[in-house]
């Protein structure tokens, strides 16, 4: 690579995070060297093993559009592309956009973390990918957190009962106050079995550094939100944070990212932000400004800064950073419109990610590449650039449409609701234009379409 952020920077908070990850066979014993690898390899290996034990359920690409997705097409209204059937009569003209249909969307992402599908009926703990694969990390628990958030303030589960917000939060902090912790670090492991909440060995013991940063930082965001969500809940997140293990040591780690012009950083450093303000609070500020200000790429005739970008870390600062950083929705609102220009050029749909692809690979989609080219997708160590036919990510899919409504939005949406199976237990990750799609359905995806949900519900309503 001529153009890596690794050759720009290299932070200290995220030689912590790659020394910590347990690698794939590709990538073993090679040099995680691209900046842009972003501090996020742990969940490669947790969707990885996932994928290998759902790989028997692809599911086929005849299969009829559910009831569910359906009736969201209808109610969103929206024109039916022309690479659709037209016969398929799964769209009716005529309908409008309203919030019944976020509605249904959030419901049908939150059937996701009902107890026996993404979480575990005896512990309350969440699967990072339902049954088929039990485990989670830092990162998923965040996920899971804030998913029980979204959902109580959409009405989607109450505050009391076994299964209310109230409980499932509860466990979730019981879990975090009580969990066995690595003797030699003093550090949570890397992994956790949601069956019983104890130490994941399988993947936890190929970690080769005391502490996963980067989910770590994942969690903070979470954290902070519930803490501000739920005040009886504070002192219990504080005493997690500040005194089960030693965070602050990583402290230095941030700081130094204040060099960083990387979009992960920006969204994990939030997190220590929350709750070291004095020390880091200044840092994602700086990383914000590091990626508007470096030298811009062109594609499709939409300018975007030559850092390397992808959806997920971007979103997820959208909806949960509760920022109003005009910096931010600016880059956002450019990351979108290269996605139109990519359709209307191209006349195929697009929503770059990181997630599940249809086999064992965890792969990522990069609107702008660590080598600064454009519309490229990779595996984790960016060492393989595949040519492969892009899956369009439902969580982008429906984050688009929350935060634009646009045509083009609506359009998409139509276009993947179409294709993806039966949402009942959950949204699946995506699917590509041949309509194969990526089989189950996992804990980001869904967390994020709650978290789009309650975002277009809240300011669209």
């Amino acid at each position: 690579m001529t153009k890596t952020l690794l050759n720009k920077k290299i932070s200290a908070l995220r030689r912590v995070k790659l020394a910590n990850i347990a690698l794939s066979p590709e990538a073993h014993g090679k040099n995680a060297s691209a900046k842009q690898i972003h501090l996020r390899f742990s969940r490669k290996t947790n969707y990885a093993v996932a994928l290998a034990i759902l790989a028997v359920l692809v599911i086929s690409l005849f299969a009829p559009l559910p009831m569910q997705n359906s009736k969201l097409v209808q109610w969103l209204g929206i024109d039916i592309p022309p690479t659709q059937n037209e016969n398929s009569g799964l769209i009716e003209p005529g309908q409008t956009y309203n919030t019944s249909a976020w509605f249904s969307v959030a419901a049908n992402a939150w059937a996701y973390y009902q107890p026996g599908v993404g979480v575990n009926p005896n512990t309350g703990l969440p699967y990072a990918a339902g049954t088929n694969f039990k485990a989670f990390t830092a990162w998923d628990l965040g996920c899971y957190i804030q998913a029980v958030i979204d959902a109580q303030k959409l009405g989607l589960v109450s505050t009391g009962g076994a299964w209310g917000s109230s409980a499932r939060l509860q466990k979730v902090i019981n879990f975090l106050e009580t969990r066995p912790l690595n003797e030699s670090t003093g550090y949570p492991f890397w992994y956790y079995d949601a069956t019983n909440g104890q130490d994941y060995h399988a993947l936890s013991d190929k970690a080769t550094s005391p502490v996963d940063a980067a989910d770590t930082g994942r969690l903070f965001v979470a954290l902070n939100n519930l803490r501000i969500y739920n005040s009886s809940l504070a002192s219990s997140i504080d005493y997690i944070v500040y005194n089960q293990s030693n965070y602050a040591a990583l402290l230095p780690s941030v700081e130094n990212d204040a060099a960083s012009n990387s979009v992960y950083a920006y969204y994990i450093d939030s997190g220590f932000a929350s709750f070291w303000p004095q020390q880091v609070g200044n840092v994602p500020n700086e990383v914000m400004n590091n990626i508007v200000n470096t030298g811009n790429v062109t594609t499709y005739c939409v300018s975007l800064p030559d850092t390397a970008i992808t959806c997920e870390p971007l979103l997820c600062s959208i909806f949960e950073l509760n920022s109003n950083d005009a910096q931010l929705n600016g880059l956002m609102k450019q990351v979108y419109l290269a996605h139109e220009a990519y359709f209307d050029a191209t006349g195929h749909y697009v929503a770059f990610s990181e997630g599940n692809s249809f086999t064992s690979q965890f792969i990522y989609e990069w609107v702008v590449a660590p080598n600064g080219s454009t519309w490229k997708i990779t595996n984790a160590m960016q060492n393989v650039y595949y040519n492969i036919n892009p899956i369009i990510y439902t969580k982008v899919a429906f984050s688009f449409l929350a935060l634009y409504n646009s045509t083009f939005a609506q359009n998409l949406v139509a276009y993947l609701l179409k294709m993806l199976p039966d949402p009942s237990k959950g949204y699946s990750d995506g699917a590509d234009s041949a309509g194969q799609c990526v089989p189950g359905a996992g804990s980001n995806t869904n967390s994020l379409i709650l978290d789009a949900a309650l975002y277009a519900i809240q300011n669209k309503a």
